[in-house]
């Protein structure tokens, strides 16, 4: 619930800045422009995931970063699609490569963990004598 509240602080006070800058009619024509551009995204996107089977084929990504950036780019064009110039701003971040492979190594690359030796025991082997008097 807090991160959505913070998140509509920052995109009220983005939108209300923008919309001094740029008047309300420049914040319609954003509005517009930016929803037509994430339709495109959306439909041109099996093009983009295309490219990034090739790049994954050449062995240039690896498959975690193929789906982080294909999600990325869809997520990205949903918020270019939702009125709000944050949204916008996060949803043009999200079409570029770069940025999704940045989260990808960050947030999906594989856990060191600890391997223990096959032949090391925590097993102690004892034999007990008992000694008869």
């Amino acid at each position: 619930m807090i991160y959505f509240l913070i998140y509509l602080f920052i995109e009220i006070f983005v939108s209300y800045e923008f919309t001094n800058i740029f008047t309300p009619f420049g914040m319609f024509l954003e509005i517009l422009a930016t929803a037509v551009l994430g339709v495109v995204i959306l439909q041109n996107l099996n093009m983009s995931l295309m490219e990034n089977m090739m790049r994954v084929a050449r062995r240039e990504i690896s498959q975690e970063e193929f789906i982080s950036i294909g999600m990325f780019k869809f997520v990205g064009a949903i918020l270019l699609v939702i009125p709000g110039v944050f949204t916008d701003i996060l949803g043009l971040l999200m079409q570029f490569d770069i940025f999704g492979s940045m989260v990808a190594k960050k947030f999906l690359t594989p856990k060191q963990t600890y391997q223990k030796d096959p032949f090391e025991s925590d097993i102690i082997d004892v034999e007990i004598i008992e000694n008869k008097k």
